[in-house]
């Protein structure tokens, strides 16, 4: 009666080892390259940046598209990447996109609000 049960479990998939059927896996992220750079989405509010972490490889090329919510107020209107010395103002009309090749080395690159309360980064694996 035990095995007939956990038989059943298998066919019904509650156990996915059981079975020979596999799930599939996500989609692997592309890396970006110079001529077609990984596009990534980034809201800015009053819950900060979303994603707050972003992870790139190496040299990779990479488009942050910021949209501003004014929800963020007068702080996030501004994007900082300190480490390529760069500041940008957003609005609410359309998105600011900003161009970035992460270094050759693994680490991390910040970016901040212009007051530097909202933060944000970049993993470089």
């Amino acid at each position: 009666m035990k095995h007939a049960a956990l038989l059943l479990l298998c066919l019904l998939d509650v156990f996915p080892s059981c079975g020979k059927r596999s799930r599939p896996l996500p989609p692997p992220v592309s890396q970006g390259t110079p001529q077609s750079p990984r596009r990534v989405e980034v809201q800015v509010s009053n819950q900060g940046f979303v994603p707050s972490t972003i992870t790139g490889a190496r040299g990779e090329s990479l488009k942050l598209v910021f949209r501003y919510d004014p929800s963020a107020g007068e702080c996030g209107r501004e994007v900082v990447l300190p480490s390529q010395s760069l500041r940008v103002t957003l609005t609410e009309k359309e998105p600011v996109e900003i161009a970035l090749t992460l270094p050759e080395g693994s680490g991390t690159v910040q970016f901040t609000c212009g007051m530097n309360m909202l933060q944000g980064r970049i993993v470089v694996q």
